[in-house]
């Protein structure tokens, strides 16, 4: 056992105890659904572990359209994260902003590359190994109908990183992503949207860990104005049937 392992090892007994001395309950049909989840993940990783160069040569031919970010490296996909909620409800993540023009090298976070049809293939993620020649963290889109799955290499050419986005009539309706460097200790997050009149009004959260049986649950009602854009959410962690009722406002 490396020393990454038996970390994981140390922290999951330790949330299991924690879980244990809180007598928190875990509904086992939706854990089983939710590794069902993971396993799709980790399928999809594997089928393409090997095809950085495919996508590196499908994408030079099919990516007509460049734009360009600085911030959001704690959020995934930064600016383009699939969640309209993430940078909302985790405490520092940011999106990041837009830029106008191709900055020098080492002045922007992403590069993102779109097809004819406007749609996202490929994102650039700049790391603390980037050079301008190599080394940057890839993720490329692969679309299936209403899905949209990612696979996301690091600097080292190896998926670490899945992503899973569903949609209908053009919402969002599941954004489910996996860190799946090892099947063992692969993890799941997960959002569901719910919608009213074709507008965001509901978003359920979960945080799983298979290898302990545990999940965590929040659940929050979503408050729009009249630009569609979110002012307010209502709600927090679900434990044992009691839904927290925080109040989160924000301004656009």
């Amino acid at each position: 056992m490396d020393d990454f392992e038996r970390m994981m090892d140390e922290l999951n007994q330790f949330i299991a105890n924690e879980r244990k001395n809180l007598n928190i309950q875990i509904d086992n049909e939706k854990l089983n659904a939710f590794k069902r989840t993971i396993s799709e993940l980790i399928n999809i990783k594997n089928e393409y572990e090997d095809k950085l160069l495919y996508f590196r040569n499908l994408t030079e031919k099919e990516v007509v359209n460049f734009e360009y970010s600085k911030g959001g490296e704690t959020i995934h996909r930064g600016y383009y994260c699939p969640s309209p909620i993430y940078d909302l409800i985790v405490g520092n993540a940011k999106r990041g902003r837009r830029l106008k023009r191709k900055p020098e090298f080492g002045k922007y976070s992403y590069e993102y590359g779109f097809d004819l049809e406007n749609r996202l293939l490929r994102v650039k993620n700049i790391n603390e190994f980037t050079t301008p020649d190599s080394c940057f963290n890839e993720e490329y889109l692969v679309f299936n109908n209403d899905i949209v799955y990612g696979v996301e290499f690091n600097n080292m050419g190896s998926i670490e990183f899945v992503s899973k986005s569903t949609y209908e009539n053009g919402n969002i309706v599941k954004y489910e992503c996996s860190v799946c460097g090892t099947r063992q200790y692969a993890t799941l997050y997960y959002e569901e949207y719910f919608y009213e009149n074709n507008m965001l009004s509901e978003v359920s959260i979960f945080d799983v860990t298979p290898q302990i049986e545990f999940y965590g649950e929040q659940k929050y009602k979503v408050e729009l104005n009249d630009a569609g854009n979110i002012v307010r959410l209502i709600g927090g962690f679900v434990n044992n049937g009691v839904w927290e009722q925080n109040i989160l406002n924000f301004t656009n």
